[in-house]
């Protein structure tokens, strides 16, 4: 159902436009001035734009200014409706964009058509503009969609001061499945691998294809352990899964470079950021290939790596009574320091065992705030730690929180409730915590 937004001082006009539009099965909505109108604009999605072309206070002129200096608005077809006749208006308010014109008082007919072919227009117009910005083969974001979305989250990230990280990603040896297999094959393996990438990652993050067989991820609001663990997951699940070729399967890894806005002397520059995720990749690809390099942590000289290797020298008793709690997956992020990774299991219950009390508390005062704050932080954290389920289940709350769904608040944060007592439990008991 499309949605037209009748904007007019005249109320007897309004009723018409209504009766006569609903009729039609659109949605309507109204405004009696330009300033109404460019509020309702922002607040619903409108497909279509009836304005008045003389209105008090703000005219119809000077309201189609204003929507098309605004980059989000400006496709939007504005038909003006005008009992005048003053050419010179006219001429006016065409030139600045609007889509169409009609007199007033309007014959339904005519105008019920010309709002289908403004419809029609539209659509031609955002199938175009979304073929320019999408990979035809993996329907991933392309090269330059892809840098302009990244472009604007890092600098919206830099005003906030917020984690960021660029990661390169490639997949090993493809000309190899070109040579053996053929290059049809190898289109399959790619849309496979992007549509693999996109389910893996979160929604806000911008995945692009960037190259023949190079991806590309943009993580805002991510520290470099979340960063690194994410592009860990997406690694596994890719050696895990099999590529379907018809009636044959095969197995592809992936190398992959992580930068951080934080690790670099220009830490929000985009180019600088993708040059440092190219060179970590650059250097998996050089070290064994299927693995993810990333910067050292604070204080480290040797480049953080995560590797199928690493994950299996680490002494399995660890897992032994750490109650929801993956020891390998936290252990590797201190590159095997069970000592530190000990007292960091101590920070964390020092720090988070109040957690579920002070979230429940902010549901139940509807502090989006410091839910946000409290959500988003133990989610990292969790992850930082190793306690996935926690952090799955973080998630799904950060992302309802994010999202502005309180409906769904309780029901999720129930279950974040109970993996973090388990967590909180298990730590409690194996350090001997009073």
């Amino acid at each position: 159902m499309y949605t037209i937004l009748a904007a007019d001082d005249a109320k007897d006009t309004l009723m018409l436009l209504e009766f006569d539009l609903q009729a039609e099965g659109y949605q309507v909505l109204k405004a009696e001035d330009g300033e109404s109108a460019l509020a309702a604009i922002n607040n619903n999605n409108v497909d279509i734009l009836l304005l008045d072309l003389y209105m008090p206070g703000m005219s119809g002129i000077e309201t189609l200014k204003q929507l098309k200096a605004t980059p989000e608005q400006a496709n939007i077809p504005v038909i003006m409706l005008s009992a005048s006749d003053d050419e010179d208006k006219i001429v006016e308010a065409l030139e600045l964009g609007a889509h169409d014109y009609v007199t007033k008082p309007y014959i339904a007919k005519v105008l019920l058509a010309r709002i289908r072919n403004a419809i029609r227009l539209r659509e031609k117009t955002l199938t175009l503009e979304n073929l320019a910005k999408t990979d035809f083969l993996t329907k991933l974001n392309n090269k330059g969609s892809f840098e302009q979305l990244s472009l604007k989250a890092i600098n919206q990230g830099s005003r906030a001061m917020n984690n960021m990280a660029v990661a390169m990603i490639d997949i090993d040896h493809f000309k190899a499945v070109n040579d053996n297999y053929g290059h049809e094959a190898g289109d399959i393996v790619l849309k496979q691998f992007a549509q693999l990438l996109a389910q893996t990652f979160r929604d806000y993050d911008i995945v692009g294809r960037v190259g023949g067989e190079e991806f590309a991820v943009c993580m805002p609001e991510v520290n470099q352990h979340d960063a690194v663990n994410a592009c860990e997951r997406f690694r596994k699940a890719v050696e895990q899964t099999p590529m379907e070729l018809g009636n044959e399967q095969i197995f592809v890894t992936t190398s992959i470079g992580v930068a951080c806005a934080q690790h670099i002397e220009v830490g929000y520059d985009f180019n600088q950021m993708m040059q440092a995720a190219d060179k970590f990749l650059y250097d998996a690809k050089q070290l064994s290939r299927n693995v993810t390099l990333s910067h050292p942590p604070e204080g480290q000289e040797e480049i953080v790596q995560q590797t199928p290797a690493q994950t299996t020298t680490v002494n399995e008793n660890h897992e032994k009574g750490f109650v929801g709690i993956d020891y390998q997956v936290g252990l590797s992020n201190v590159l095997g320091d069970d000592d530190l990774f000990k007292e960091i299991l101590k920070m964390f219950f020092d720090d988070h065992h109040q957690d579920g009390v002070k979230i429940q508390q902010a549901i139940d005062t509807d502090d989006q705030a410091s839910m946000k704050h409290l959500v988003h932080t133990l989610k990292g954290v969790a992850c930082s730690v190793g306690a996935m389920q926690l952090f799955e289940r973080a998630k799904q709350l950060d992302f309802a929180v994010n999202d502005g769904d309180k409906e769904s608040y309780q029901g999720l944060f129930d279950n974040v409730s109970f993996e973090l007592n388990r967590v909180i439990t298990g730590i409690k008991t194996e350090l001997n915590i009073v």
